[in-house]
């Protein structure tokens, strides 16, 4: 049996942009440095394959992803590196758009490909290095979220450049509109939004610097919605197809079937279950202590099942484990869960259980769902989704028809 080896240097179609792309989401997704460097040699070896096979990026499909996956699996070569992080590889490809008619995720939406971020003039790449100083330093955006809105609208700064200056001035609110309509063609609603995002967020910067005098940003119209936004939680076929997906045979699916418990049972984002460690959890009164979003930390009560999930989990964690995490690899050094290693959890567990592609959040949906099919108050939803402002609780309500027509005032009882 031939043990195919991930080459050593990138040649084909993923070479150059896309790769520092697959680099830069790597490290914004905060995967580990050995997981990560996985990901990059599986990708120069996908690469790789489509040259040989005469695949270009237009070419690139679910389809030809798999036939990569088989042609390098375990079952073939002996390579079970690639049957591993192919998941993530596609996760990436889809949500920037290198799978036809793959819509982008808001998060991490980028040019799509044939589309490489143009090349701009060192005028506007010193203005594009002063704004995304300034949202870094007054504004405490991340890195990832300023690399994204710079790539959208270099262009926009570049058409500005007149013999060595920038003539600010030509930025009115028409010509604002034409650039996002023209930026925008092709994209999804989502891209849409964030297209607009990064001009609104350029032209408040031009103001609070004094690059333009009148406060254009809330000119800049809002791309129009296309679909539903309501919350969509899982029935409880959905729930026991995902669980049953988990065997408590194994070690590792013992620890999917507690995360995935406490994910659509307690209502927790990924990142608040990848954070809880083992002294969060106060087993005398049967609680566990959760650090949301900011400095607030939540009491929440410890059901039976959850409870029973966790301590099946404490029983099988490895021995001798140095980290206090709650949720650790299943592989040495066993450190501790990321934030999108407990969304690859449920993304991993769902493709299994034939649910199609899911994310975390879509089990905290469910948890807030339950509360109100329950009877529950939208109060209760807020209480344990954490949220600081009732308004992000609301939606919820437009999700329980049955419920809300007894607030209906009856037409025949209408005063007059």
């Amino acid at each position: 049996m031939v043990i195919r080896v991930m080459p050593a240097v990138v040649s084909g179609p993923l070479s150059g942009a896309v790769m520092e792309q697959l680099s830069g989401w790597l490290a914004d997704e905060r995967y580990a440095m050995t997981t990560a460097a996985q990901i990059l040699a599986v990708a120069r070896g996908l690469s790789t394959w489509m040259d040989e096979n005469g695949i270009g990026m237009p070419g690139l499909s679910n389809d030809s992803l798999d036939s990569f996956r088989d042609d390098h699996g375990p079952g073939v070569a002996g390579h079970v590196l690639v049957a591993m992080r192919v998941p993530a590889l596609r996760r990436f490809l889809i949500e920037t758009g290198y799978l036809p008619g793959a819509a982008r995720s808001r998060k991490h939406a980028r040019p799509p490909a044939g589309k490489p971020a143009p090349v701009i003039s060192e005028t506007a790449r010193r203005e594009l290095d002063e704004w995304a100083r300034w949202q870094r330093e007054i504004g405490g955006i991340g890195s990832g979220c300023i690399r994204h809105r710079r790539a959208w609208v270099a262009g926009l700064v570049d058409s500005l450049c007149l013999a060595g200056d920038i003539d600010w001035s030509a930025c009115d609110v028409g010509a604002l509109n034409r650039f996002v309509a023209q930026r925008s063609a092709g994209f999804s609603p989502a891209s849409r939004t964030l297209i607009i995002d990064a001009t609104r967020s350029l032209m408040r910067w031009a103001l609070a610097t004094g690059r333009v005098e009148r406060d254009v940003a809330g000119g800049i119209l809002r791309a129009r919605a296309t679909r539903a936004t309501l919350p969509r939680g899982l029935t409880s076929a959905q729930v026991d197809a995902l669980m049953a997906a988990c065997s408590p045979a194994t070690v590792i699916g013992v620890r999917d079937r507690a995360v995935i418990t406490v994910l659509w049972r307690l209502g927790l984002r990924a990142g608040e279950t990848a954070s809880l460690s083992l002294d969060d959890i106060d087993w005398a009164v049967g609680r566990l202590t959760v650090v949301g979003k900011g400095p607030r930390r939540l009491t929440l009560p410890i059901p039976i099942d959850v409870g029973e999930v966790l301590i099946a989990w404490l029983r099988a964690r490895p021995a001798g484990v140095a980290d206090r995490a709650l949720f650790v690899s299943s592989r040495a050094p066993f450190c501790a869960l990321t934030s999108a290693g407990i969304s690859s959890i449920v993304t991993r567990r769902a493709e299994s259980a034939g649910l199609g592609v899911m994310h975390a959040h879509r089990l905290r949906h469910t948890a807030a769902m339950n509360v109100i099919a329950a009877g529950g108050s939208l109060v209760e939803v807020q209480e344990l989704l954490g949220h600081r402002n009732a308004a992000s609780t609301t939606v919820y309500a437009l999700t329980d028809l049955v419920s809300l027509r007894t607030l209906a005032v009856p037409f025949g009882q209408v005063p007059r």
